[in-house]
């Protein structure tokens, strides 16, 4: 296995865990020191998402500072702004996807998160549904999967561009309007090419929609999916 695919799976398989009870989702970002960052937060009490943009909570609630809810795309590591330390799993390249996905667990203050904001949880589970949960974690599983085929992560739309692209911006908003979702910081991950959607639909080469969503039903498993969604890309 690869090692982005190794990082995309450990990931998924977070989300997954803890996405039904808890609302855990990812998004994406890059920075200064890094050019891909994934993010932690819960659905009912968002950090990160259009006009809010705080790494971890940052100080938007005082015992937030603890929390430690970020972790490299490129590597498994958590930087040290988030965390006090550097921390880097050894040798990870060589090591199992359950040991990432362990070394994460340990090192992420997920639970924390969870205590922290369990009336937002509770209210946010009561009206979520299963096929909205289930939409979301397609989106996560194969955005990972089709990334890691060009030894890549999974991009929010804004970051498809380069920051000296003018209209790069413009470009990232076109992308979530046509795939029909609300927030390209959340709701939308993929590669150039092929982006996917927490709404079931996948939005291929800018022009091309795909009702991923139907596939999942009609029993497609998600290893094809990618292979399906790959084929409909331009060759680069």
């Amino acid at each position: 296995m690869s090692q982005a695919r190794k990082i995309n799976k450990a990931i998924y398989l977070l989300i997954e865990k803890y996405h039904r009870l808890y609302g855990l989702e990812l998004y994406g970002f890059s920075g200064g020191h890094g050019p891909g960052y994934a993010g932690f937060q819960v659905a009912g009490r968002r950090c990160w998402e259009t006009g809010i943009a705080e790494p971890g909570y940052g100080k938007l609630h005082e015992k937030d500072s603890r929390l430690v809810l970020v972790s490299y795309f490129t590597s498994v590591g958590i930087p040290a702004w988030c965390a006090g330390d550097q921390l880097e799993l050894e040798d990870w390249g060589r090591q199992r996807t359950s040991t990432i996905v362990e070394w994460l667990e340990k090192h992420l203050t997920l639970l924390e998160l969870f205590d922290l904001y369990k009336s937002d949880i509770a209210r946010w589970r009561a009206r979520y549904t299963v096929e909205e949960s289930e939409k979301y974690l397609l989106m996560v599983n194969l955005a990972g999967l089709i990334s890691a085929r060009f030894g890549d992560f999974p991009h929010t739309p804004e970051q498809l561009f380069h920051g000296m692209d003018p209209e790069g911006i413009e470009k990232a908003e076109m992308i979530v309007s046509r795939l029909g979702v609300l927030d390209g910081n959340i709701d939308a991950f993929g590669v150039p090419g092929c982006v996917i959607g927490r709404n079931g639909q996948a939005l291929v080469e800018g022009d091309s929609l795909v009702d991923i969503w139907k596939w999942h039903v009609d029993g497609a498993r998600v290893e094809e999916m990618a292979e399906e969604l790959i084929s409909k890309m331009r060759a680069p």
